[in-house]
């Protein structure tokens, strides 16, 4: 896999962004999804379910980011990269088509995590040749 610096630049702004996100939502769920307009607060199941979204979404983070620095994990850090973006993005549209509109925010993480995505999935292609 060739390593250029748009991909390494998507990898590394990914990486930041997802370990702000994760970090916080494992940190402060209660918080992260009150921004949202999402009222967890006194749900221990909810908040041991978000808790563990955010440590997965963690964990992509440090793996992403280290991919754009080590050759070895580059095109596995692409992949799953793009893939969590294109996967939440989905993801939300369906809820979208099927629960209807949410608020504001989370219709413009929606818009993010799929250009993001598709951002991640052409670059990831065009590195693979």
């Amino acid at each position: 896999m060739q390593k250029s610096k748009a991909l390494k630049t998507y990898l590394i702004v990914s990486g930041i962004l997802l370990t702000v996100i994760g970090g916080a939502t494992l940190a402060i769920p209660v918080d992260m999804k009150a921004s949202a307009g999402i009222d967890i607060a006194g749900n221990i199941s909810v908040i041991n379910d978000v808790r563990g979204t955010g440590a997965l979404i963690l964990g992509i983070a440090l793996i992403t980011i280290i991919g754009a620095f080590n050759q070895k994990l580059t095109y596995t850090s692409s992949i799953i990269s793009a893939l969590l973006f294109v996967s939440i993005g989905i993801g939300r549209l369906t809820s979208i088509a099927l629960d209807g509109m949410p608020v504001d925010g989370l219709l413009k993480a929606t818009g993010l995590e799929l250009v993001l995505g598709l951002i991640g999935v052409i670059l990831f292609t065009r590195s693979k040749k």
